[in-house]
């Protein structure tokens, strides 16, 4: 009785996230040699935005950031658009979707480069930890952030589908 409350709760709690279990699991095993093992120019991210927003590409970014014995080593990974589509509004028995953008971005032939660097950072110097953060700019400011949502996915390699990171979580602007 108490494992089947356990995972009842645990069900709950990863229901309510815009962070996917399966995205979870897949990360926990994510580690220093899964991303030495990395090809830069395979790496790819969609980014699911309710129109009428849209990013500013000059502005969006993957950043990482090594923590090492001698400081932290901060990389910026600039993208660019390889595609753009419109995805109509869907409704479903428990949730709706309104009309969205999809952004699909590769790495620049910079981003490419710093990704190397920091690989061979990475095996040089043995880090403690990493960070890792995907900041998105916007043309325009939101004023009504009323039922604004974004999803991120990113794909690791071309032989792999996308990994959902944020799947339709709420927009606060900042």
């Amino acid at each position: 009785m108490k494992r089947i409350f356990i995972i009842i709760n645990c069900l709950i709690l990863c229901s309510c996230t815009s962070i996917p279990f399966a995205t979870m699991l897949k990360f926990s095993s994510f580690d220093e040699n899964s991303f030495l093992e990395l090809a830069p120019n395979e790496l790819k991210a969609k980014i699911h935005i309710t129109k009428p927003l849209e990013i500013n590409i000059s502005k969006t970014k993957i950043s990482l950031t090594l923590v090492t014995t001698k400081g932290n080593i901060i990389q910026n990974y600039p993208l660019y658009i390889y595609a753009v589509k419109t995805l109509p509004a869907e409704n479903g028995w428990l949730n709706s979707l309104a009309e969205r953008t999809e952004y699909e971005l590769v790495f620049t032939e910079e981003a490419i480069n710093n990704l190397i660097i920091i690989q061979d950072k990475m095996r040089a110097e043995k880090p403690s930890g990493f960070e890792f953060a995907v900041n998105v700019n916007f043309k325009e400011v939101f004023k009504e952030p009323k039922n604004v949502k974004f999803s991120i996915f990113l794909k690791l390699s071309e032989s792999t589908d996308y990994i959902t990171l944020f799947d339709n979580a709420p927009m606060e602007p900042e």
